[in-house]
């Protein structure tokens, strides 16, 4: 089977199902990819990360980024490639939003717990939230 371009329904439909996806940043043209645990809610992928380090350095100078999600079926995989912009948030509000978001999708991540906005206070973590500019997606068979 030739590769196929993934409907814009298709492309939200794998990015709500996947829980991991690559983050690829790039700065003074040396990219990085890393692998993330992810959610994406209400046309957005959001992603956590404890603090500093080289990811958020790298995206506090460059905020363009992409990230890949795959899935393989015995002989048929899909993939989705989505283009944007990142944004970076440490407060309380944006922390309760993402992890809201992550039990919300039943994705049990943390344990699927629920936590006070004075344990997300006491968090050292960087939300990462990318607004889409550009998405697309192909399938196929091996």
């Amino acid at each position: 089977m030739k590769p196929r371009e993934l409907s814009r329904e298709d492309c939200e439909s794998l990015l709500s199902k996947e829980r991991y996806g690559r983050l690829a940043l790039s700065l003074d043209d040396v990219p990085y990819i890393v692998p993330m645990s992810y959610v994406y809610s209400g046309s957005k992928i959001y992603l956590h990360s404890r603090g500093n380090g080289r990811k958020v350095e790298t995206v506090s100078k460059n905020p363009r980024v992409c990230f890949e999600v795959d899935h393989l079926e015995r002989i048929r995989w899909l993939s989705v490639i989505v283009m944007g912009k990142a944004e970076l948030f440490s407060d309380s509000n944006a922390k309760k939003k993402m992890f809201d978001a992550f039990v919300g999708k039943d994705l049990k991540g943390h344990g699927g717990k629920q936590f006070e906005l004075e344990e997300l206070e006491r968090m050292e973590m960087t939300i990462w939230e990318i607004e889409i500019e550009e998405m697309t997606g192909r399938e196929g068979m091996w």
